[in-house]
């Protein structure tokens, strides 16, 4: 059986405990991630071989690294041709720290955005 990565939440309740698992939050990131207007996709970049090896059935491209109750999350993305990448950039950090503090109740650090692609229509290609 798989090991997963788990966060337990202190709730006013003595008794009670919440756990999220690290895909879970990588599952809101990459939702966070696509509702951007000019991310195609998020994947895995080069360097991201032993998420390949593990066999975890875990969103492409990204990476969670949860300590206490902070989050920093990488991720690898696909941009549409002619954007402005920077702006795209920011704007899924925005997006993807927000979606993830708000759903959570965890404290994102860092949202590191990584462009390992450039997709082009298949309009433009002709």
């Amino acid at each position: 059986m798989d090991e997963q990565n788990v966060i337990g939440l202190e709730t006013t309740e003595e008794v009670d405990q919440i756990q999220i698992a690290d895909d879970v939050i990588a599952v809101v990131a990459e939702i966070a991630a696509l509702e951007v207007d000019g991310i195609t996709a998020t994947t895995a970049g080069k360097g991201d071989l032993m998420q390949a090896l593990s066999g975890k059935k875990r969103p492409k491209g990204i990476k969670i690294e949860v300590s206490e109750n902070e989050v920093f999350i990488d991720l690898g993305i696909m941009v549409k041709y002619g954007v402005k990448i920077q702006k795209v950039c920011k704007e899924a950090q925005e997006k993807v720290k927000n979606s993830v503090e708000t759903m959570t109740g965890l404290n994102v650090i860092s949202v590191n955005i990584h462009v390992v692609g450039v997709h082009f229509d298949k309009e433009q290609e002709a």
